[in-house]
């Protein structure tokens, strides 16, 4: 039943080739994703360089059409093993009584963005040198795509607006249009004049002309700067019973992440083969974009925590008032942090 409500990525037998430790000896771990793209990209390092292998492990990712939610009902349901994606579900889960908690740290800068045509950008006078909240209030009168409704994309472009004094429902259009390829069909024949999501789609509209209204991989927007944006995520019965496969989970991600800081390069073309139909200039933009969003360690931050209930209660009708020191745990980095004490941008 569970690969019926899926759409299964076969990762494993391809990306294990090579390494002599047979598929019988490793330990199965599944990993829940609500989409694919560079969000994932220190998880495709650990995939291709083999340090989930060395480390005993078989992973296998399963992608979730239908996005977070899904993706942690698995988890939930004990179809798979964690989440990765945006800690804002499990922060919503937990309100519910679902005792999930983030244990590691993928992407530390907001993934995702907003794109609108230059027609627009040009009305509204705005460009690259404009002030942020400028930058924002070009949304007005715009119809705007996101992925769907309550989705992360919808959640920043009505975070973008409220900001900047507008009001989502009335001074804008949000249209949910759903996926990548749908999303730039519309962008390119005009029935929206712009969308949110991340690289390597918001790239390829940017190379066709658009205008990306705000940085926020590098930090450029200060209410998001540091906004932990992709997690592992798992439940705590899981945590405590796995410990042992939760930490060699960990060490390979700091492995992953390490080199993307110290030897990007090397990191790029690692994930190459997972964007193979995406064109060369697309995708060395794409990772140039993404590249600042990745941290070198997998702790969480309390910052990022705090940031996704910022986040949350500024755009959702139901406030979050838990305590955000219950929605993390840094126990499994403390314990993978003196096998890796030399690695760059270890715990403070």
């Amino acid at each position: 039943m569970f690969k019926r409500l899926v759409t299964a990525t076969a990762f494993a037998s391809v990306l294990l080739c090579g390494f002599a430790t047979q598929a019988a000896e490793l330990t199965k771990v599944k990993l829940a994703f609500p989409s694919e793209g560079f969000l994932y990209v220190p998880i495709y390092v650990a995939q291709k360089l083999g340090y989930f292998a060395e480390e005993g492990l078989d992973i296998e990712v399963i992608v979730f059409q239908k996005g977070g939610s899904a993706a942690l009902t698995a988890v939930l349901g004990r179809d798979a093993d964690a989440y990765v994606g945006l800690p804002a579900v499990a922060i919503r889960a937990r309100t519910k009584g679902q005792n999930v908690q983030a244990f590691a740290s993928v992407q530390t800068q907001f993934g995702s963005t907003v794109v609108i045509d230059a027609a627009s950008a040009k009305n509204a006078g705005v460009s690259a040198a404009s002030p942020l909240t400028a930058r924002a209030q070009a949304l007005k009168g715009l119809k705007i795509g996101v992925t769907g409704p309550g989705s992360t994309t919808d959640m920043l472009v009505r975070y973008l607006a409220k900001d900047a004094g507008l009001s989502p429902d009335k001074d804008l259009t949000i249209m949910p249009i759903g996926g990548a390829p749908n999303m730039l069909a519309a962008f390119s024949q005009g029935s929206i004049n712009g969308f949110s999501l991340s690289p390597p789609t918001i790239t390829t509209a940017e190379q066709q002309g658009g205008f990306v209204l705000m940085d926020l991989a590098k930090g450029e927007y200060p209410p998001l700067n540091g906004f932990l944006f992709t997690a592992m995520i798992a439940r705590e019965d899981w945590l405590a019973s796995n410990t042992d496969t939760a930490r060699k989970m960990v060490k390979a991600l700091w492995r992953a992440e390490q080199l993307i800081a110290t030897d990007p390069d090397k990191a790029r073309e690692a994930v190459r083969p997972y964007f193979a139909h995406t064109a060369a200039p697309i995708f060395d933009s794409a990772w140039t974009a993404s590249l600042p969003s990745y941290p070198a360690t997998p702790r969480v931050e309390l910052s990022g925590v705090q940031k996704n209930i910022s986040f949350m209660n500024a755009v959702e009708a139901e406030p979050v008032s838990l305590d955000p020191h219950t929605v993390f745990t840094n126990a499994i980095v403390d314990a993978v942090a003196p096998v890796l004490s030399d690695a760059q941008g270890a715990q403070k």
